[in-house]
């Protein structure tokens, strides 16, 4: 029903949008979170969008740059507080603050002025390093992920976890020596790959790349939503060299298959 993005939306269908959220052409957004954008990247201004949140889902802390509408289809959610069940508008102003978690999954309209900042994962951004240098999209596929080893190359310079993403079906993933992955794109073969997007401090970029292993450079990289970032990208005698493992979709997802089947966290 939302084949193509509307100008008017009927809010009795809105509200039934469980008998048909099949429908819908659904994106990763973060982790237990699908997305459908009506207009907006979330990135740089205003933007509307219908999220899906799966039982247990939740939204780390984050703070409101501008204002933030949710209107609650189906479900329930439940933030510091209240709780919102299906029919509740919630208008979160500038400047203010929470986590949300659906325990039960639910279905909501979101419509904000501004992207929100991330707080509570991994760093706050309160204590960035003071710049008077702008931010930047950065999408890495390896080891400066969450909970890996590197990640404190992204933290040390003021970095924020954004949100998980992938790329556009264009690319092909190889694991150098099972220390890190490389990735490359295709002109044809390719796949999604896993990767997560960090805000990144324009004056740290060069920390960040200094410290990657040989091979690895920053290169433009295409979401699977169109968008198109800046990203961690391998060079081809490096990929070359390596073991591929596209199958895998991901650095995650290969590290995982190492560990065992009842391996748990990466």
């Amino acid at each position: 029903m939302l084949d193509e993005r509307p100008s008017v939306l009927n809010l009795e269908e809105l509200f039934r949008i469980a008998e048909w959220q099949h429908e819908i052409d659904w994106q990763p957004f973060r982790e237990g979170i699908e997305i459908y954008r009506l207009y907006g990247d979330g990135m740089t201004g205003p933007t509307a969008a219908l999220l899906r949140f799966a039982p247990g889902a939740q939204v780390a802390l984050h703070e409101h740059t501008g204002f933030e509408h949710i209107l609650v289809l189906d479900g329930f959610q439940v933030d510091e507080n209240s709780r919102a069940d299906a029919g509740t508008l919630i208008v979160n102003p500038p400047g203010s603050r929470h986590s949300v978690l659906s325990e039960t999954g639910c279905i909501v309209l979101a419509i904000y002025e501004k992207p929100v900042v991330f707080v509570g994962e991994p760093v706050n951004p309160d204590d960035r390093p003071t710049s008077s240098c702008s931010s930047l999209l950065l999408a890495v596929n390896g080891t400066l992920m969450r909970g890996l080893e590197l990640d404190g190359n992204l933290t040390s310079v003021g970095a924020a976890f954004v949100q998980d993403a992938a790329t556009a079906p264009v690319y092909r993933l190889w694991s150098i020596g099972d220390r890190h992955p490389a990735m490359r794109r295709v002109l044809e073969g390719g796949v999604r790959v896993a990767v997560e997007l960090w805000d990144v401090p324009t004056a740290g970029l060069a920390s960040v790349l200094a410290r990657e292993p040989a091979g690895l450079t920053i290169g433009k990289v295409i979401l699977d939503d169109g968008r198109e970032v800046l990203g961690v990208l391998g060079e081809s005698w490096l990929c070359d060299g390596g073991q591929e493992i596209t199958a895998f979709g991901g650095w995650r997802a290969y590290v995982a298959s190492r560990r065992g089947p009842h391996a748990v966290g990466t």
